[in-house]
């Protein structure tokens, strides 16, 4: 069983029933299987078995990102486990093979597949919080007005699809007009090299938004077009190793001092998350410390 499934898989379940001492159990009554998704609904797909010790079940096209929690029960006998499952759309700057190449894993090696995976989403959401989005993704955001400029908290700012200020009950829409094209007194101009969003009014003046707490809507897509420049990508690449090391230097695993998967290198410190040679390579596309 996988760990990592992709919303509309089939994802397989099963068990090997066995004690406190890890003998398998035989004769077992009612084996049943509860499946709980990350909404809370529940439900109980056949289990198939006993087959050499082991039951099976299918849970068929998972439609809910998050996690999947799965109880085996029988009379006298429980287990609990889950899966992942997450979404087609979700932000991953590398691929599996990229990564293996990276750690020179060869490409038929599949035993940590599962691992890396988690590892290339868990980097991918490090690389965002850093330096904003680079696959497009679509936010709504409320401001308080009485102000001339607004700062989203996603950047950077493709493109805004629509703003709207709210007098009590009224809605006005609010359309981007660049500087010397004003049409109305209703607009506001963008700068994507920052995102900063300002008021507009005829003649191009900066005007202030409506005065209220939460009253302007703005609509917007982040990100970077689903281009990733290199040294972003091989800041990912490094920080996976960096993660992926730190797992291979207990027992039982492949020292990367010992004939490891790269090629040998020493103990790797455990003192940071993120070494300094990924912020190095990401530090062109630093985002910043948001502004309320």
């Amino acid at each position: 069983m996988s760990l990592i499934y992709y919303v509309g898989q089939d994802v397989p379940l099963k068990v090997t029933p066995t004690d406190d001492s890890g003998n398998a159990l035989t004769g077992l009554q009612g084996v049943s299987v509860a499946v709980t998704d990350p909404s809370g609904s529940a439900s109980a797909p056949a289990v198939s078995g006993p087959v050499s010790g082991a039951y099976t079940a299918v849970v068929s096209g998972v439609s809910v990102p998050g996690v999947w929690l799965v109880r085996w029960s029988a009379t006298g006998w429980s287990y609990e486990t889950q899966f992942q499952v997450r979404t087609m759309g979700a932000e991953q700057l590398v691929d599996l093979a990229g990564v293996k190449a990276h750690l020179n894993i060869p490409s038929n090696d599949t035993r940590q597949d599962d691992e890396l995976q988690g590892f290339i989403l868990a980097a991918g959401e490090i690389a965002r919080n850093h330096c904003g989005p680079f696959i497009p993704e679509t936010h709504t955001q409320w401001f308080d007005g009485g102000r001339s400029r607004i700062m989203p908290d996603f950047t950077p700012i493709s493109s805004v699809l629509s703003a709207t200020e709210y007098y009590g009950l009224s809605a006005f829409p609010l359309t981007e007009q660049p500087l010397g094209g004003q049409t109305d007194a209703f607009a506001f101009t963008v700068d994507y090299s920052t995102g900063e969003i300002t008021r507009r009014t005829m003649g191009g003046e900066a005007a202030t938004f409506a005065y209220g707490s939460k009253n302007i809507k703005v609509v917007y897509t982040a990100g970077r077009a689903g281009a990733v420049p290199w040294t972003v990508r091989l800041g990912v690449l490094e920080l996976i190793r960096h993660l992926w090391q730190m797992t291979q230097q207990g027992g039982g695993r492949p020292k990367f001092n010992a004939g490891a998967y790269d090629g040998g290198e020493a103990i790797v410190p455990t003192g940071f998350a993120i070494p300094s040679r990924v912020l190095e390579l990401w530090q062109p596309f630093y985002r910043g410390p948001g502004i309320a």
